[in-house]
């Protein structure tokens, strides 16, 4: 099957509960500090599998903002994670969690899963990393080192969060937890994330429903994302209800549960 009959077929799929994964399990680190790097243990790589849906609220932000999800790579590099790149983390992880107001999407928008980089208004968990990987593009970090991920609490609660891909391991940037630990040491079960190759391509993660591991199918650089191209194909854009003010959809076509966070009180 091509790549994009898979991802069109896909893109309807309901987000399917999955069971933690953590072989070769390693410590959170905090491997710096003032006199260069300490004793550290590195992550284990994160196993992905065959593509999977987006998120229905990562393609609405998608549709409004395009720029966003174009571009990719076919030599995804990893970040030499130096002192300063560490503090970097560190400072936009603890900057966004302690500035930013944990603000459910119902409460701003008025619809459940409304994907948007968080401003002083607040946001919830996506639009905080959705932030957090904005930051970290403007201080050099490159968008395939930074990877929007989907998990589920223990409660079995949405939830999202930023992966950093690194030469010492990928790490999480989450709302929730405010140290920087390695993604086989949070206390989450792993659904799918953005693909490294292409943005608009999402994998899955839950080896339990692998059903390949090789992802070398993916649309040639610079090709528009399939959801993207069939809207544009389908549906001019002065037909388009509500695109221009931002309305990609209404919440009765949510097929995910919301990855929200709670607001604060």
């Amino acid at each position: 099957m091509s790549w994009r009959k898979n991802l069109l077929l896909t893109t309807g799929l309901a987000l399917a509960l999955a069971s933690c994964q953590a072989p070769d399990r390693v410590g959170s680190i905090g491997f710096f500090n003032n006199d260069g790097p300490r004793e550290y243990r590195v992550a284990a790589a994160m196993p992905t599998g065959q593509q999977a849906p987006p998120p229905y609220g990562y393609i609405g932000f998608c549709i409004r903002n395009p720029d966003e999800c174009a571009g990719g790579t076919d030599a995804p590099q990893k970040m030499e994670l130096t002192p300063a790149r560490w503090a970097e983390l560190a400072e936009v992880n603890d900057w966004v969690n302690r500035t930013i107001p944990q603000v459910d999407d119902m409460v701003l928008y008025q619809r459940a899963e409304w994907w948007a980089i968080a401003d002083e208004r607040g946001g919830d968990c996506e639009d905080l990393a959705l932030l957090k990987r904005k930051l970290l593009i403007e201080r050099g970090w490159s968008p395939d080192q930074l990877l929007l991920a989907v998990v589920r609490e223990w409660n079995g609660d949405g939830h999202a969060v930023l992966l950093v891909k690194t030469d010492r391991g990928e790490f999480v940037l989450d709302n929730k937890n405010w140290e920087i630990v390695a993604w086989n040491d949070a206390p989450y079960q792993w659904i799918k994330r953005q693909s490294r190759e292409r943005p608009f391509v999402w994998v899955n993660l839950d080896q339990k429903t692998f059903r390949s591991i090789a992802q070398t199918d993916f649309p040639p650089l610079g090709e528009t994302a399939p959801f993207l191209a069939a809207l544009e194909r389908n549906m001019p854009a002065d037909l388009r209800p509500g695109i221009a003010e931002g309305q990609t959809a209404s919440r009765e076509a949510l097929k995910e549960e919301p990855t929200a966070a709670l607001a604060l009180n």
